[in-house]
């Protein structure tokens, strides 16, 4: 009887041991570009689906991210803007070829309560600016480019929507105070192990 009883205890400790094992799930060559200098907490999964919905190829030598014929610089910038744990990634595009006068645009994603990434669709068409006001713990973000004022979008608990117009002026002056997407991921990753 002991021995039964020390065959189901060790059987018993397999099962569960091999039911929270999770297979490695690998990265796709697109996510490996992208996410090769990027310190971050994000999982395989995250990366793959995060380059996912750019929509770019990578050039026949995989080195470069391609949209149609033309090449696109991409560069994530992982943060923890609201300051919660759960980080946020920008995901910056440069090309002369796609993005009008300024020649860049933005995505930004932000976990949902489920802990999946949702891409806030009002945000991009630009250059972005990680302001220094707040709404419910997340930054008001400006987008940035030629002009005399730029729009600017503020979080309502579920996403980024149209909040006012901001004054290059006020900008120009250090009235309105910003970061960059490179300059705030760079403060929150120095604090990553």
């Amino acid at each position: 009887m002991k021995y039964y009883f020390v065959f189901f205890i060790s059987l018993l400790f397999s099962l569960v041991s091999f039911a929270q094992s999770k297979p490695a799930v690998a990265l796709t060559d697109g996510a490996t570009l992208l996410f090769k200098n990027t310190k971050s907490k994000l999982t395989n999964i995250e990366k793959n689906w995060l380059f996912k919905q750019l929509q770019f190829t990578l050039s026949k030598d995989k080195k470069q991210f391609m949209s149609d014929e033309f090449v696109v610089t991409v560069a994530p910038y992982v943060t923890d803007v609201n300051k919660d744990a759960v980080e946020e990634v920008f995901i910056v595009m440069q090309s002369t070829a796609l993005f009008g006068n300024i020649g860049e645009s933005f995505y930004m994603f932000i976990k949902n309560m489920a802990g999946n990434f949702e891409m806030q669709p009002e945000l991009g068409g630009g250059i972005a600016m990680i302001l220094h006001t707040k709404n419910m713990g997340y930054p008001d973000i400006g987008i940035g480019g030629p002009g005399f004022e730029f729009p600017s979008y503020r979080w309502d608990g579920k996403k980024y929507k149209p909040f006012k117009k901001i004054k290059d002026a006020d900008l120009q002056s250090g009235k309105i105070k910003y970061m960059n997407p490179d300059e705030c991921s760079k403060l929150y990753t120095e604090t990553l192990k």
